[in-house]
């Protein structure tokens, strides 16, 4: 391919590998792309990392792929990072710092462009030093970092709407005559269900309402079908119920159906997070609606993008009121 480019071999590399702090004239590179579609060469993907320092791919780390929340993020991770012609190398590591540090090592090992690390860590957890670790080690080799949902010092972060949204829903609610909540939160070690339940309750009390009872879920549809048993056994019941996500508020929704209660009629019910599947509900239900798909896609031009230094930003929201909080004279 060189001879028929007319360039050196080391040329001919540069001009399809990349080299740091080496570059090659516009000319001479499009004499070998057009040599390469000549003859149908496909560059060595292990010599242009060998070239470059580093590959073309941006690992994606996750809490849960199997959470709709997680799985849009990575597809706006997947489709943003093709622009820049990279490809994702995805883990589902749970919550827990113990668990990510070492595919962070491994990502590192493979000399991964970027990482984006999506869903929070528990602000307790022991293993949070060796994760800082591994992201010190990574960072060392070149690798730019970004989070989703948490924030991390030194890297960028994109942070989800968790105070605002909350606070919007609570107003909005409010706003709608309901005055009486019960909350269904996360896990207490994760810090997006506490900003959710936190800011929540306290708007509601500025407000002037009353939260009744606040019980805990672990984020799945189950876990919001279980608790939501326990609630209905405590009297009175509220105006509306609050799951601080959409899954845990689908499973309330099946519980208060199989108990005989009709929403909105009986008891008002909403969510966070406005997964596709809420639409679908029978109420619809209300959410907050934060698109993931974007996040992802942000996440990506964070680290992706030409501004290398590291920022802060935080992603919209919008309230989707539905069904399922309307304004109804119960008895």
């Amino acid at each position: 391919m060189a001879r028929r480019a007319g360039v050196s071999l080391a040329t001919a590399s540069r001009a399809l590998n990349g080299s740091p702090g080496r570059s090659v004239r516009p000319e001479l590179r499009e004499r070998v792309a057009a040599a390469a579609d000549e003859l149908g060469y496909l560059p060595h993907a292990a010599a242009q990392t060998m070239a470059r320092g580093h590959s073309s791919n941006v690992g994606l780390l996750v809490n849960d792929i199997s959470d709709p929340y997680f799985a849009s993020v990575a597809a706006g991770v997947t489709s943003a990072a093709s622009r820049y012609g990279c490809i994702v190398t995805l883990s589902s590591t749970g919550l827990m710092a113990s668990a990510k540090a070492p595919v962070v090592d491994l990502m590192a090992g493979q000399r991964v462009r970027a990482l984006i690390l999506a869903g929070g860590v528990w602000a307790g957890d022991p293993a949070l030093p060796d994760l800082a670790e591994s992201l010190r080690r990574l960072a060392a080799t070149g690798a730019r970092i970004s989070t989703v949902g948490a924030e991390v010092p030194g890297v960028s972060n994109l942070l989800l709407p968790n105070h605002s949204g909350a606070a919007a829903l609570a107003t909005a609610l409010f706003d709608l005559g309901h005055r009486t909540f019960s909350v269904i939160s996360g896990p207490d070690e994760q810090p997006t269900s506490v900003q959710r339940t936190e800011s929540f309750i306290s708007t509601v009390g500025e407000l002037g309402g009353r939260v009744l009872t606040r019980v805990r879920g672990d984020y799945t549809r189950e876990s919001g079908y279980a608790v939501m048993g326990d609630l209905l056994d405590a009297w009175p019941l509220p105006d509306v119920f609050f799951a601080v996500n959409d899954l845990m508020a689908l499973g309330a929704m099946r519980r208060l159906r199989e108990a005989g209660l009709r929403v909105p009629r009986d008891v008002g019910l909403a969510g966070f997070g406005d997964i596709d599947s809420v639409r679908d509900a029978v109420p619809p239900l209300t959410s907050v609606a934060m698109d993931a798909v974007q996040a992802g896609e942000l996440a990506t031009e964070l680290v992706l993008g030409d501004d290398d230094q590291p920022r802060t930003i935080e992603l919209g929201f919008t309230l989707s009121l539905r069904e399922s909080t309307e304004r109804v004279r119960r008895g």
